[in-house]
């Protein structure tokens, strides 16, 4: 483990995993951003003040230090299209925060364009929930999710859920739209 942040070394395409457990993380975050900006900061237990001061510090994803290596793959692979990550758990109330305060406004969504099984599955993500939690309530797989996911965010000119929602603006209304 490097002692100090100078001593790392990192290309701007390069990812940094950063652990809450380390004393100086915002310190790390902050110093580490000029490196790159695909930074993540790993934690043991899910703080929405902790989360935010990681994004406004640099970090591009939060998550649970004991996440499933597949998770931790998806968190690199968002990372790596330019998306950001933030657990599922947190982002519903997150970006119903996030679009208010930016003041955000649905205009040219295009909502006409999308298939009955898109709609269901925009509103699950509205709703807050996973792909997997999409899947048992349409009774379909989770991989056919992703490709309605996938879909959605092609349609949208979004990058990943948070650009989706965020495109979206003020979105409680659309739940009852869909």
């Amino acid at each position: 483990m490097c002692q100090r942040i100078q001593d790392v070394h990192a290309t701007q395409g390069d990812m940094i995993w950063i652990s809450t457990q380390i004393n100086e993380w915002k310190l790390a975050l902050n110093q580490l951003r000029e490196k790159t900006s695909n930074l993540v900061l790993m934690t043991y237990r899910y703080h929405r003040p902790e989360m935010q001061t990681a994004l406004l510090l640099g970090a591009r994803a939060y998550c649970h230090a004991l996440s499933s290596a597949s998770l931790l793959e998806s968190v690199k692979r968002v990372l790596g299209e330019g998306g950001l990550w933030l657990p599922s758990e947190m982002y519903a109330t997150t970006l119903s925060g996030v679009s208010k305060t930016l003041s955000i406004h649905s205009e040219n969504v295009p909502l006409d364009t999308l298939t009955a099984r898109e709609r269901d599955t925009l509103n699950g993500i509205l709703s807050g929930l996973s792909n997997k939690e999409i899947a048992r309530q349409l009774a379909i797989s989770e991989r056919t999710v992703k490709e309605h996911v996938g879909t959605l965010l092609n349609k949208m000119e979004a990058k990943d859920r948070i650009g989706l929602l965020l495109k979206l603006g003020e979105f409680s209304h659309l739940k009852d739209v869909l």
